[in-house]
């Protein structure tokens, strides 16, 4: 029996894809779509803009430790390394203040949304 064509990358499978025994909600989607990504890993969602903004905190945390080991371990540093420092630093809490505001965001529109009288 030939295969079904495959949708593009990010779109939901068929209706008839849902197996008839399963409840019907918000969690038979999710488990059929984990199956449908399993089965098929390049349609999986691809880790976007937010991991590697995510990834980049927490090397510019990283770097930070090892420059606050070094000064304790006796270091001494350059005007410009301790500006260069100032600027990551700043760099790094002005990335996770903005990704705190989208979260809480989120979280919001979410808690509306579930509020919402349909």
């Amino acid at each position: 029996m030939p295969l079904p064509p495959v949708a593009a990358a990010g779109a939901s499978p068929p209706p008839s894809a849902v197996s008839s025994g399963r409840s019907s909600g918000f969690g038979a989607l999710v488990e059929q779509r984990a199956a449908v990504h399993a089965a098929d890993p390049a349609r999986a969602p691809r880790p976007g803009r937010a991991l590697s903004t995510l990834e980049g905190v927490e090397r510019a945390q990283r770097r930070l430790d090892a420059v606050l080991a070094a000064a304790r371990a006796g270091r001494t540093f350059t005007a410009q390394e301790l500006l260069g420092l100032q600027a990551e630093a700043y760099r790094a809490v002005q990335t996770v203040d903005l990704a705190t505001k989208v979260v809480e965001q989120g979280a919001q529109s979410v808690k509306q949304a579930l509020n919402a009288q349909v």
